[in-house]
C-alpha cells in the first residue's frame, strides 16, 4: 500500500461517528474489542491502583472522542483537560460531555470497568464524575503550535494519549519531535501513559484508510529515553484480530516517569 495514499488523522476531516461505530459498538468483532479497548482499560487499572499515578491535572491528547482509556485514571486527579487535534472530534466529545440525545452510549464499556473494580452497579455514577471533571476542552495541533505556552495551560502531573501519536507522526523523526513536545506539558517527576501499536500499517474510517506510523519497541524505547523519560511498565498484548479495518502487530501500553527536561 502506497503510505501516500492513506488519509492523516489530523489532516483530513472524516465522521467521528463512524470512528466510534467501527471500533467500539460492543457488537464490534470481539477480538478487536478485547485488543483495542479492555486489555488497555484493564492494563492501566493495574498501573493506577497502587495510587503512585496521581496528582491535580491530567491531560489526555488521544484519538477520537473516546473516554474509556480515562476510566481507570480519572479518579486519581482533579481536574482533567482534554485535548483534541480536530473540531469534528471535539464536537462529537461535547455531545457526551452534555448528555445529548444523539450522544455515543459508552455504557457497555462504563459497565465492563465497574465489574473490574467490583461494583457493576457504579458505572452511571463513574461516567457523571469523569463529566464533571473535565474542566477544559480545546484544540491543540502539534504541528502548528508549540506546547504547553500557547495553550496558555499549566504543566500536568499526568499525560495520557491514546493510539494517536502513531496517527499524527508522518514519519519517524515527527513521532520523535512530537514525543518531546508532549513532555513539555509534564512537571518533571509526572508520568507519561501511551497506549499505541508496534508495527501498525493503517487503520479504516467509514471507506477511507488513514496512516499509523509504523514504529517497534526498540524505537519506542529510545524516543522515550530521549524525550526525557524512563520506562517504568511497557506491556504487550499479541494481534489474534482478522479483519479489514485495522492491521498491527501488538497493542502496548507503557508507563514512563520525566526525569529530566529536553
Amino acid at each position: 500500500m502506497d503510505p501516500g495514499s492513506l488519509k492523516h488523522y489530523h489532516e483530513h476531516e472524516f465522521d467521528p461517528q463512524d470512528l466510534l461505530n467501527d471500533f467500539a459498538l460492543p457488537d464490534t468483532d470481539k477480538t478487536l474489542h478485547e485488543e483495542i479497548f479492555l486489555f488497555p482499560m484493564k492494563t492501566l487499572q493495574t498501573l493506577t491502583s497502587s495510587g503512585k499515578i496521581a496528582g491535580k491535572t491530567l491531560i489526555d491528547f488521544s484519538s477520537g472522542p473516546v473516554i474509556s482509556h480515562l476510566l481507570p485514571i480519572f479518579d486519581y486527579f482533579s481536574d482533567v483537560i482534554i485535548l483534541e487535534t480536530n473540531d469534528f472530534c471535539m464536537r462529537e466529545m461535547e455531545k457526551w460531555r452534555k448528555k445529548e440525545e444523539e450522544a455515543f452510549d459508552w455504557s457497555h464499556l462504563l459497565e465492563h470497568f465497574s465489574e473490574l473494580e467490583g461494583d457493576s452497579k457504579k458505572w452511571i455514577e463513574k461516567e457523571e464524575t469523569l463529566r464533571r471533571k473535565i474542566k477544559n476542552m480545546m484544540i491543540c495541533d502539534l504541528s502548528k503550535q508549540d506546547p504547553p505556552e500557547s495553550l496558555a495551560l499549566p504543566k500536568a502531573d499526568c499525560l495520557m494519549s491514546f493510539y494517536l501519536l502513531s496517527q499524527i507522526s508522518k514519519d519517524k523523526k515527527a513521532y520523535c519531535k512530537n514525543m518531546k513536545k508532549l513532555s513539555s506539558f509534564l512537571n518533571v517527576g509526572g508520568h507519561l501513559l501511551v497506549v499505541g501499536v508496534f508495527n501498525g500499517k493503517f487503520y479504516c474510517i467509514g471507506e477511507h484508510k488513514f496512516h499509523s506510523l509504523t514504529i517497534d519497541e526498540e524505537f519506542f524505547r529510545k524516543t522515550l529515553a530521549d524525550a526525557g523519560f524512563t520506562i517504568k511498565h511497557l506491556e504487550k498484548l499479541d494481534s489474534k484480530a482478522t479483519n479489514d479495518i485495522t492491521k498491527y502487530d501488538q497493542v502496548f501500553v507503557a508507563s514512563a516517569v520525566k526525569v529530566r527536561e529536553v
